[in-house]
């Protein structure tokens, strides 16, 4: 009887195949998508006030500035560590998940431009981060073990978070002050409010590319199109809710 290389080792005893990584269960809305929900449903129109309706792109808020920059700074290292090579494999890469690094970039952006002018930074100190950034970056790619998906995910999550409070204020700054349009004003004129609407789900889909689905697919590629549609209308409906219940309770 003639045997195969591949089942008997050279000890006598069969060789253990190479094991291949499982497909991972697609849970379709997770702890994350909650959390921003709730972030921008009641946490952000809070600290929008407390701010006194600052503009995402108003200077004199370091808290806010620093805030953004941190998790501009974790979204970079969790895009340079190496992934879990143990890691449960992820769904087959999709048209949208090829395009996931385009709209990240835009996304790093915009949070890193509204942090440094939170911060009043001047160029100089703007240059030395980013240069520090670049660093750490070198550093955890090359110096350090792969990150799992927990770690990643809790790397990109603050990021996500500020995002998420970052298109709120876009969307005051744009309707006003949070919750100045009543129910009742809404269907008095409902071609302003279909109008209205209509501008919300063209620009958010745009922003929820950028700065939520895109790092998220950098931390873990996981999710399939009904999947983040889910998410994505969970996330509206936080939106929604934050601009209508200062108004409705008179905050």
């Amino acid at each position: 009887m003639t045997t195969t290389p591949s089942s008997i080792s050279g000890s006598g005893v069969p060789a253990t195949p190479p094991s291949t990584p499982k497909p991972r269960r697609v849970t379709a809305i997770l702890a994350e998508d909650w959390l921003l929900a709730a972030w921008v449903a009641i946490a952000t129109p809070l600290l929008f006030r407390v701010q006194g309706g600052a503009g995402p792109f108003d200077g004199g808020a370091p808290l806010i500035g620093t805030l953004r920059l941190a998790a501009v700074f974790g979204a970079l290292i969790c895009l340079a560590a190496r992934p879990d090579p143990n890691a449960p494999a992820g769904a087959a890469g999709s048209i949208i998940q090829r395009g996931a690094a385009g709209p990240l970039t835009g996304g790093l952006l915009l949070v890193a431009i509204s942090g440094f002018t939170g911060l009043d930074v001047i160029s100089n100190v703007g240059l030395a981060v980013i240069a520090a950034a670049i660093v750490a970056m070198l550093v955890v790619h090359f110096a350090v073990p792969p990150f799992n998906g927990v770690t990643r995910r809790a790397l990109v999550t603050p990021f996500v978070m500020v995002a998420g409070g970052l298109f709120w204020t876009f969307i005051a700054a744009i309707s006003g002050e949070p919750g100045s349009a009543t129910p009742v004003t809404a269907v008095a004129d409902l071609q302003t409010a279909v109008a209205a609407i209509g501008f919300l789900l063209a620009f958010s889909a745009v922003f929820y590319a950028m700065l939520v689905y895109a790092p998220r697919q950098v931390a873990e590629r996981e999710g399939g199109f009904i999947t983040w549609v889910l998410r994505y209308a969970l996330f509206i409906a936080g939106v929604t809710f934050g601009l209508a219940w200062p108004r409705l309770f008179g905050a």
